[in-house]
């Protein structure tokens, strides 16, 4: 049996530095914000182990549509999926008896708010964690363990609040207290049925799947460094075009992030985009 907090954190630490994560952060289960009750695992949960995957990397678009970074690369979903794979039994060899349940994205706590209180980041006015290293450009994964793991929540933090973002997004969406989802391009972009006024939105600002106006413009985000995790630096999508989306099988466009909401919406506005 692994004993004493230095010792615990080390070894789950080293785990995840060979994955190429640095960003690891603890909290106790009591301070999890639970969203989703039903993908709680049947299981007793004593702590949460929260952790960043940086995404971005020094690619330039080819082309000159909106796409989300995040969206270029192939989808996290995957990354995550085998992440989860491999570390699981990792842990679970190292501590004997104990079970370690993982999520990213569909996860039964609100995770950015976890990574916030275990130090991971501050609050944007975007409403996107801001990470030291990293900046905003992270996905955020966890894994809920029966291991009893010694954590002091961190207080949670904000950021400078230079207003950049808000002055910089072209629809009003980043508000005083967040995100307003209906006047986001990102999320304007990923809905099927789009009304002629949200069309002219994402005509007039190029936007075809995703949006970072708002973490482009952030003081936060200057200087940070690019990820070395070579999943999100293969296979990137520099240049998307109507042709090569039409031509590209349904195996490997399904292993893009945008593939969920299927060709045609994204063929639509990328059309809706070059025009």
């Amino acid at each position: 049996m692994v004993t004493g907090m230095y010792e615990i954190n080390d070894k789950i630490n080293k785990i995840f530095i060979n994955e190429g994560i640095c960003c690891v952060g603890v909290i106790p289960a009591c301070e999890m914000m639970v969203i989703n009750p039903r993908l709680i695992p049947d299981a007793d949960i004593k702590s949460c182990i929260v952790f960043l995957v940086p995404y971005k990397t020094d690619d330039f678009a080819e082309d000159t549509l909106g796409v989300s970074v995040y969206a270029r690369a192939m989808d996290y979903h995957i990354y995550f999926d085998r992440l989860f794979g491999r570390i699981i039994s990792l842990l679970e060899g190292v501590f004997e008896g104990e079970r370690f349940f993982g999520f990213a994205d569909h996860s039964p706590i609100n995770e950015k708010l976890a990574a916030a209180r275990a130090g991971l980041g501050v609050f944007g006015r975007n409403s996107l964690l801001i990470n030291d290293v990293y900046g905003s450009y992270v996905f955020i994964g966890s894994l809920l363990t029966t291991l009893d793991i010694p954590a002091i929540p961190c207080e949670i933090g904000s950021c400078i609040g230079c207003s950049l973002c808000v002055s910089a997004c072209p629809t009003g969406a980043v508000a005083d207290r967040g995100i307003i989802a209906e006047r986001c391009l990102s999320y304007i972009s990923q809905k099927k049925n789009k009304s002629d006024e949200e069309k002219q939105l994402l005509k007039e600002n190029k936007t075809v799947w995703g949006c970072d106006i708002c973490q482009s413009i952030c003081t936060l985000n200057k200087n940070k460094k690019l990820t070395e995790i070579d999943f999100f630096r293969i296979n990137r999508l520099n240049n998307i075009t109507e042709d090569i989306i039409n031509s590209m099988p349904d195996d490997i466009f399904r292993s893009y992030p945008f593939s969920w909401r299927g060709k045609e919406n994204l063929l639509q506005n990328i059309r809706n985009g070059a025009k």
